[in-house]
């Protein structure tokens, strides 16, 4: 019977995969090593102009000069790079405290609280009648006991001779109206 040998992987052994933070924050100091080699090549490009021209560059001379503008593309490009990597870093981090703060016991332990372990429809529960009888009230009756709504349009006894229109305007709305 031949003995398996188990290798365990640790630190040490260079076939580890990296974590993704590790990817992402040696991704990160990457950028950062390109800005700076781009920055010194751009502070190279400006003294370049400033020793032909005697006089600093503007942002229009940066643009004119054939060295400068790819470095300056570059530039942004890593920059942007270098802005979504710390926002996906930032994010990864935030989910990661709100998942390691978050205890679903806790948390069902207090959704359930009050809940009784008995079942509701077990048991002597019987539907007692009321032998109360209230008299079904007509909309005039009703409007009676209810003077909130004399003379709106619930009232029962509101119809189309109600609504009077002031003799002043009243030229204005057959106008508007078509003589209705």
């Amino acid at each position: 019977m031949a003995v398996m040998k188990r290798y365990r992987v640790t630190e040490k052994n260079p076939f580890v995969k990296p974590k993704k933070s590790d990817v992402r924050k040696t991704k990160m100091s990457e950028i950062v090593s390109k800005i700076k080699k781009i920055d010194q090549s751009l502070t190279r490009a400006v003294a370049n102009f400033v020793s032909k021209n005697k006089r600093t560059p503007t942002e229009l001379d940066l643009m004119k000069d054939s060295v400068a503008v790819p470095l300056i593309t570059q530039r942004k490009r890593l920059v942007k790079q270098y802005n979504y990597l710390k926002q996906e870093i930032k994010f990864a981090e935030n989910t990661y405290t709100m998942i390691k703060g978050d205890n679903p016991i806790k948390r069902a332990k207090r959704s359930f609280q009050g809940i009784t372990p008995s079942n509701p429809f077990s048991g002597n529960k019987e539907y007692q009648i009321d032998n109360k009888s209230v008299p079904a009230l007509s909309p005039i009756r009703r409007v009676g006991t209810n003077s909130n709504k004399m003379g709106t349009l619930w009232d029962p006894r509101f119809n189309a001779g109600d609504i009077t229109v002031d003799p002043k305007i009243a030229r204005y709305y057959k106008k508007l109206t078509g003589g209705f």
